[in-house]
């Protein structure tokens, strides 16, 4: 059986071709993320996320209960968050490879939170762009 991360393990956020990912650790194994395009990534989608997986409810099985028959079958594999700011979730079958997705949180389970909701302070900002942007910095 797979431990749980550490809280204090690190996301990882590059760039790559344009694009900003993220390697997000959870109790799951990593999944990753797209979070946004341009100079800095999205701190609000970072956010979004790191909340979610903060949360005192496993959102994720909660998702993944209500979604298939044999929960335990699929992985979580990529976070996505949409131009509404609602956060969804793909799976992987661990057999077949087989993805399905995405499946919105705000739908499947009692997570609200969009991403337009969440107020990125200068603090914020600056830790998660941090040597990306000059957020946090005078800019």
């Amino acid at each position: 059986m797979r431990s749980a991360p550490s809280s204090q393990a690190p996301w990882i956020v590059f760039k790559d071709d344009g694009l900003w990912l993220a390697s997000v650790p959870t109790r799951y194994g990593v999944m990753e993320m797209r979070c946004g395009e341009g100079d800095a990534p999205d701190c609000a989608s970072l956010l979004l996320v790191k909340k979610f997986l903060g949360d005192a409810v496993d959102h994720i099985a909660v998702i993944r209960r209500s979604v298939f028959r044999v929960p335990v079958s699929w992985r979580p594999i990529r976070f996505a968050v949409n131009d509404r700011g609602q956060l969804g979730l793909q799976f992987k079958h661990r057999i077949t490879g087989a993805q399905q997705g995405v499946f919105f949180a705000d739908q499947y389970s009692t997570y609200k939170v969009l991403a337009t909701e969440i107020e990125v302070s200068l603090e914020d900002a600056a830790r998660l762009a941090g040597p990306f942007s000059g957020a946090g910095r005078g800019a």
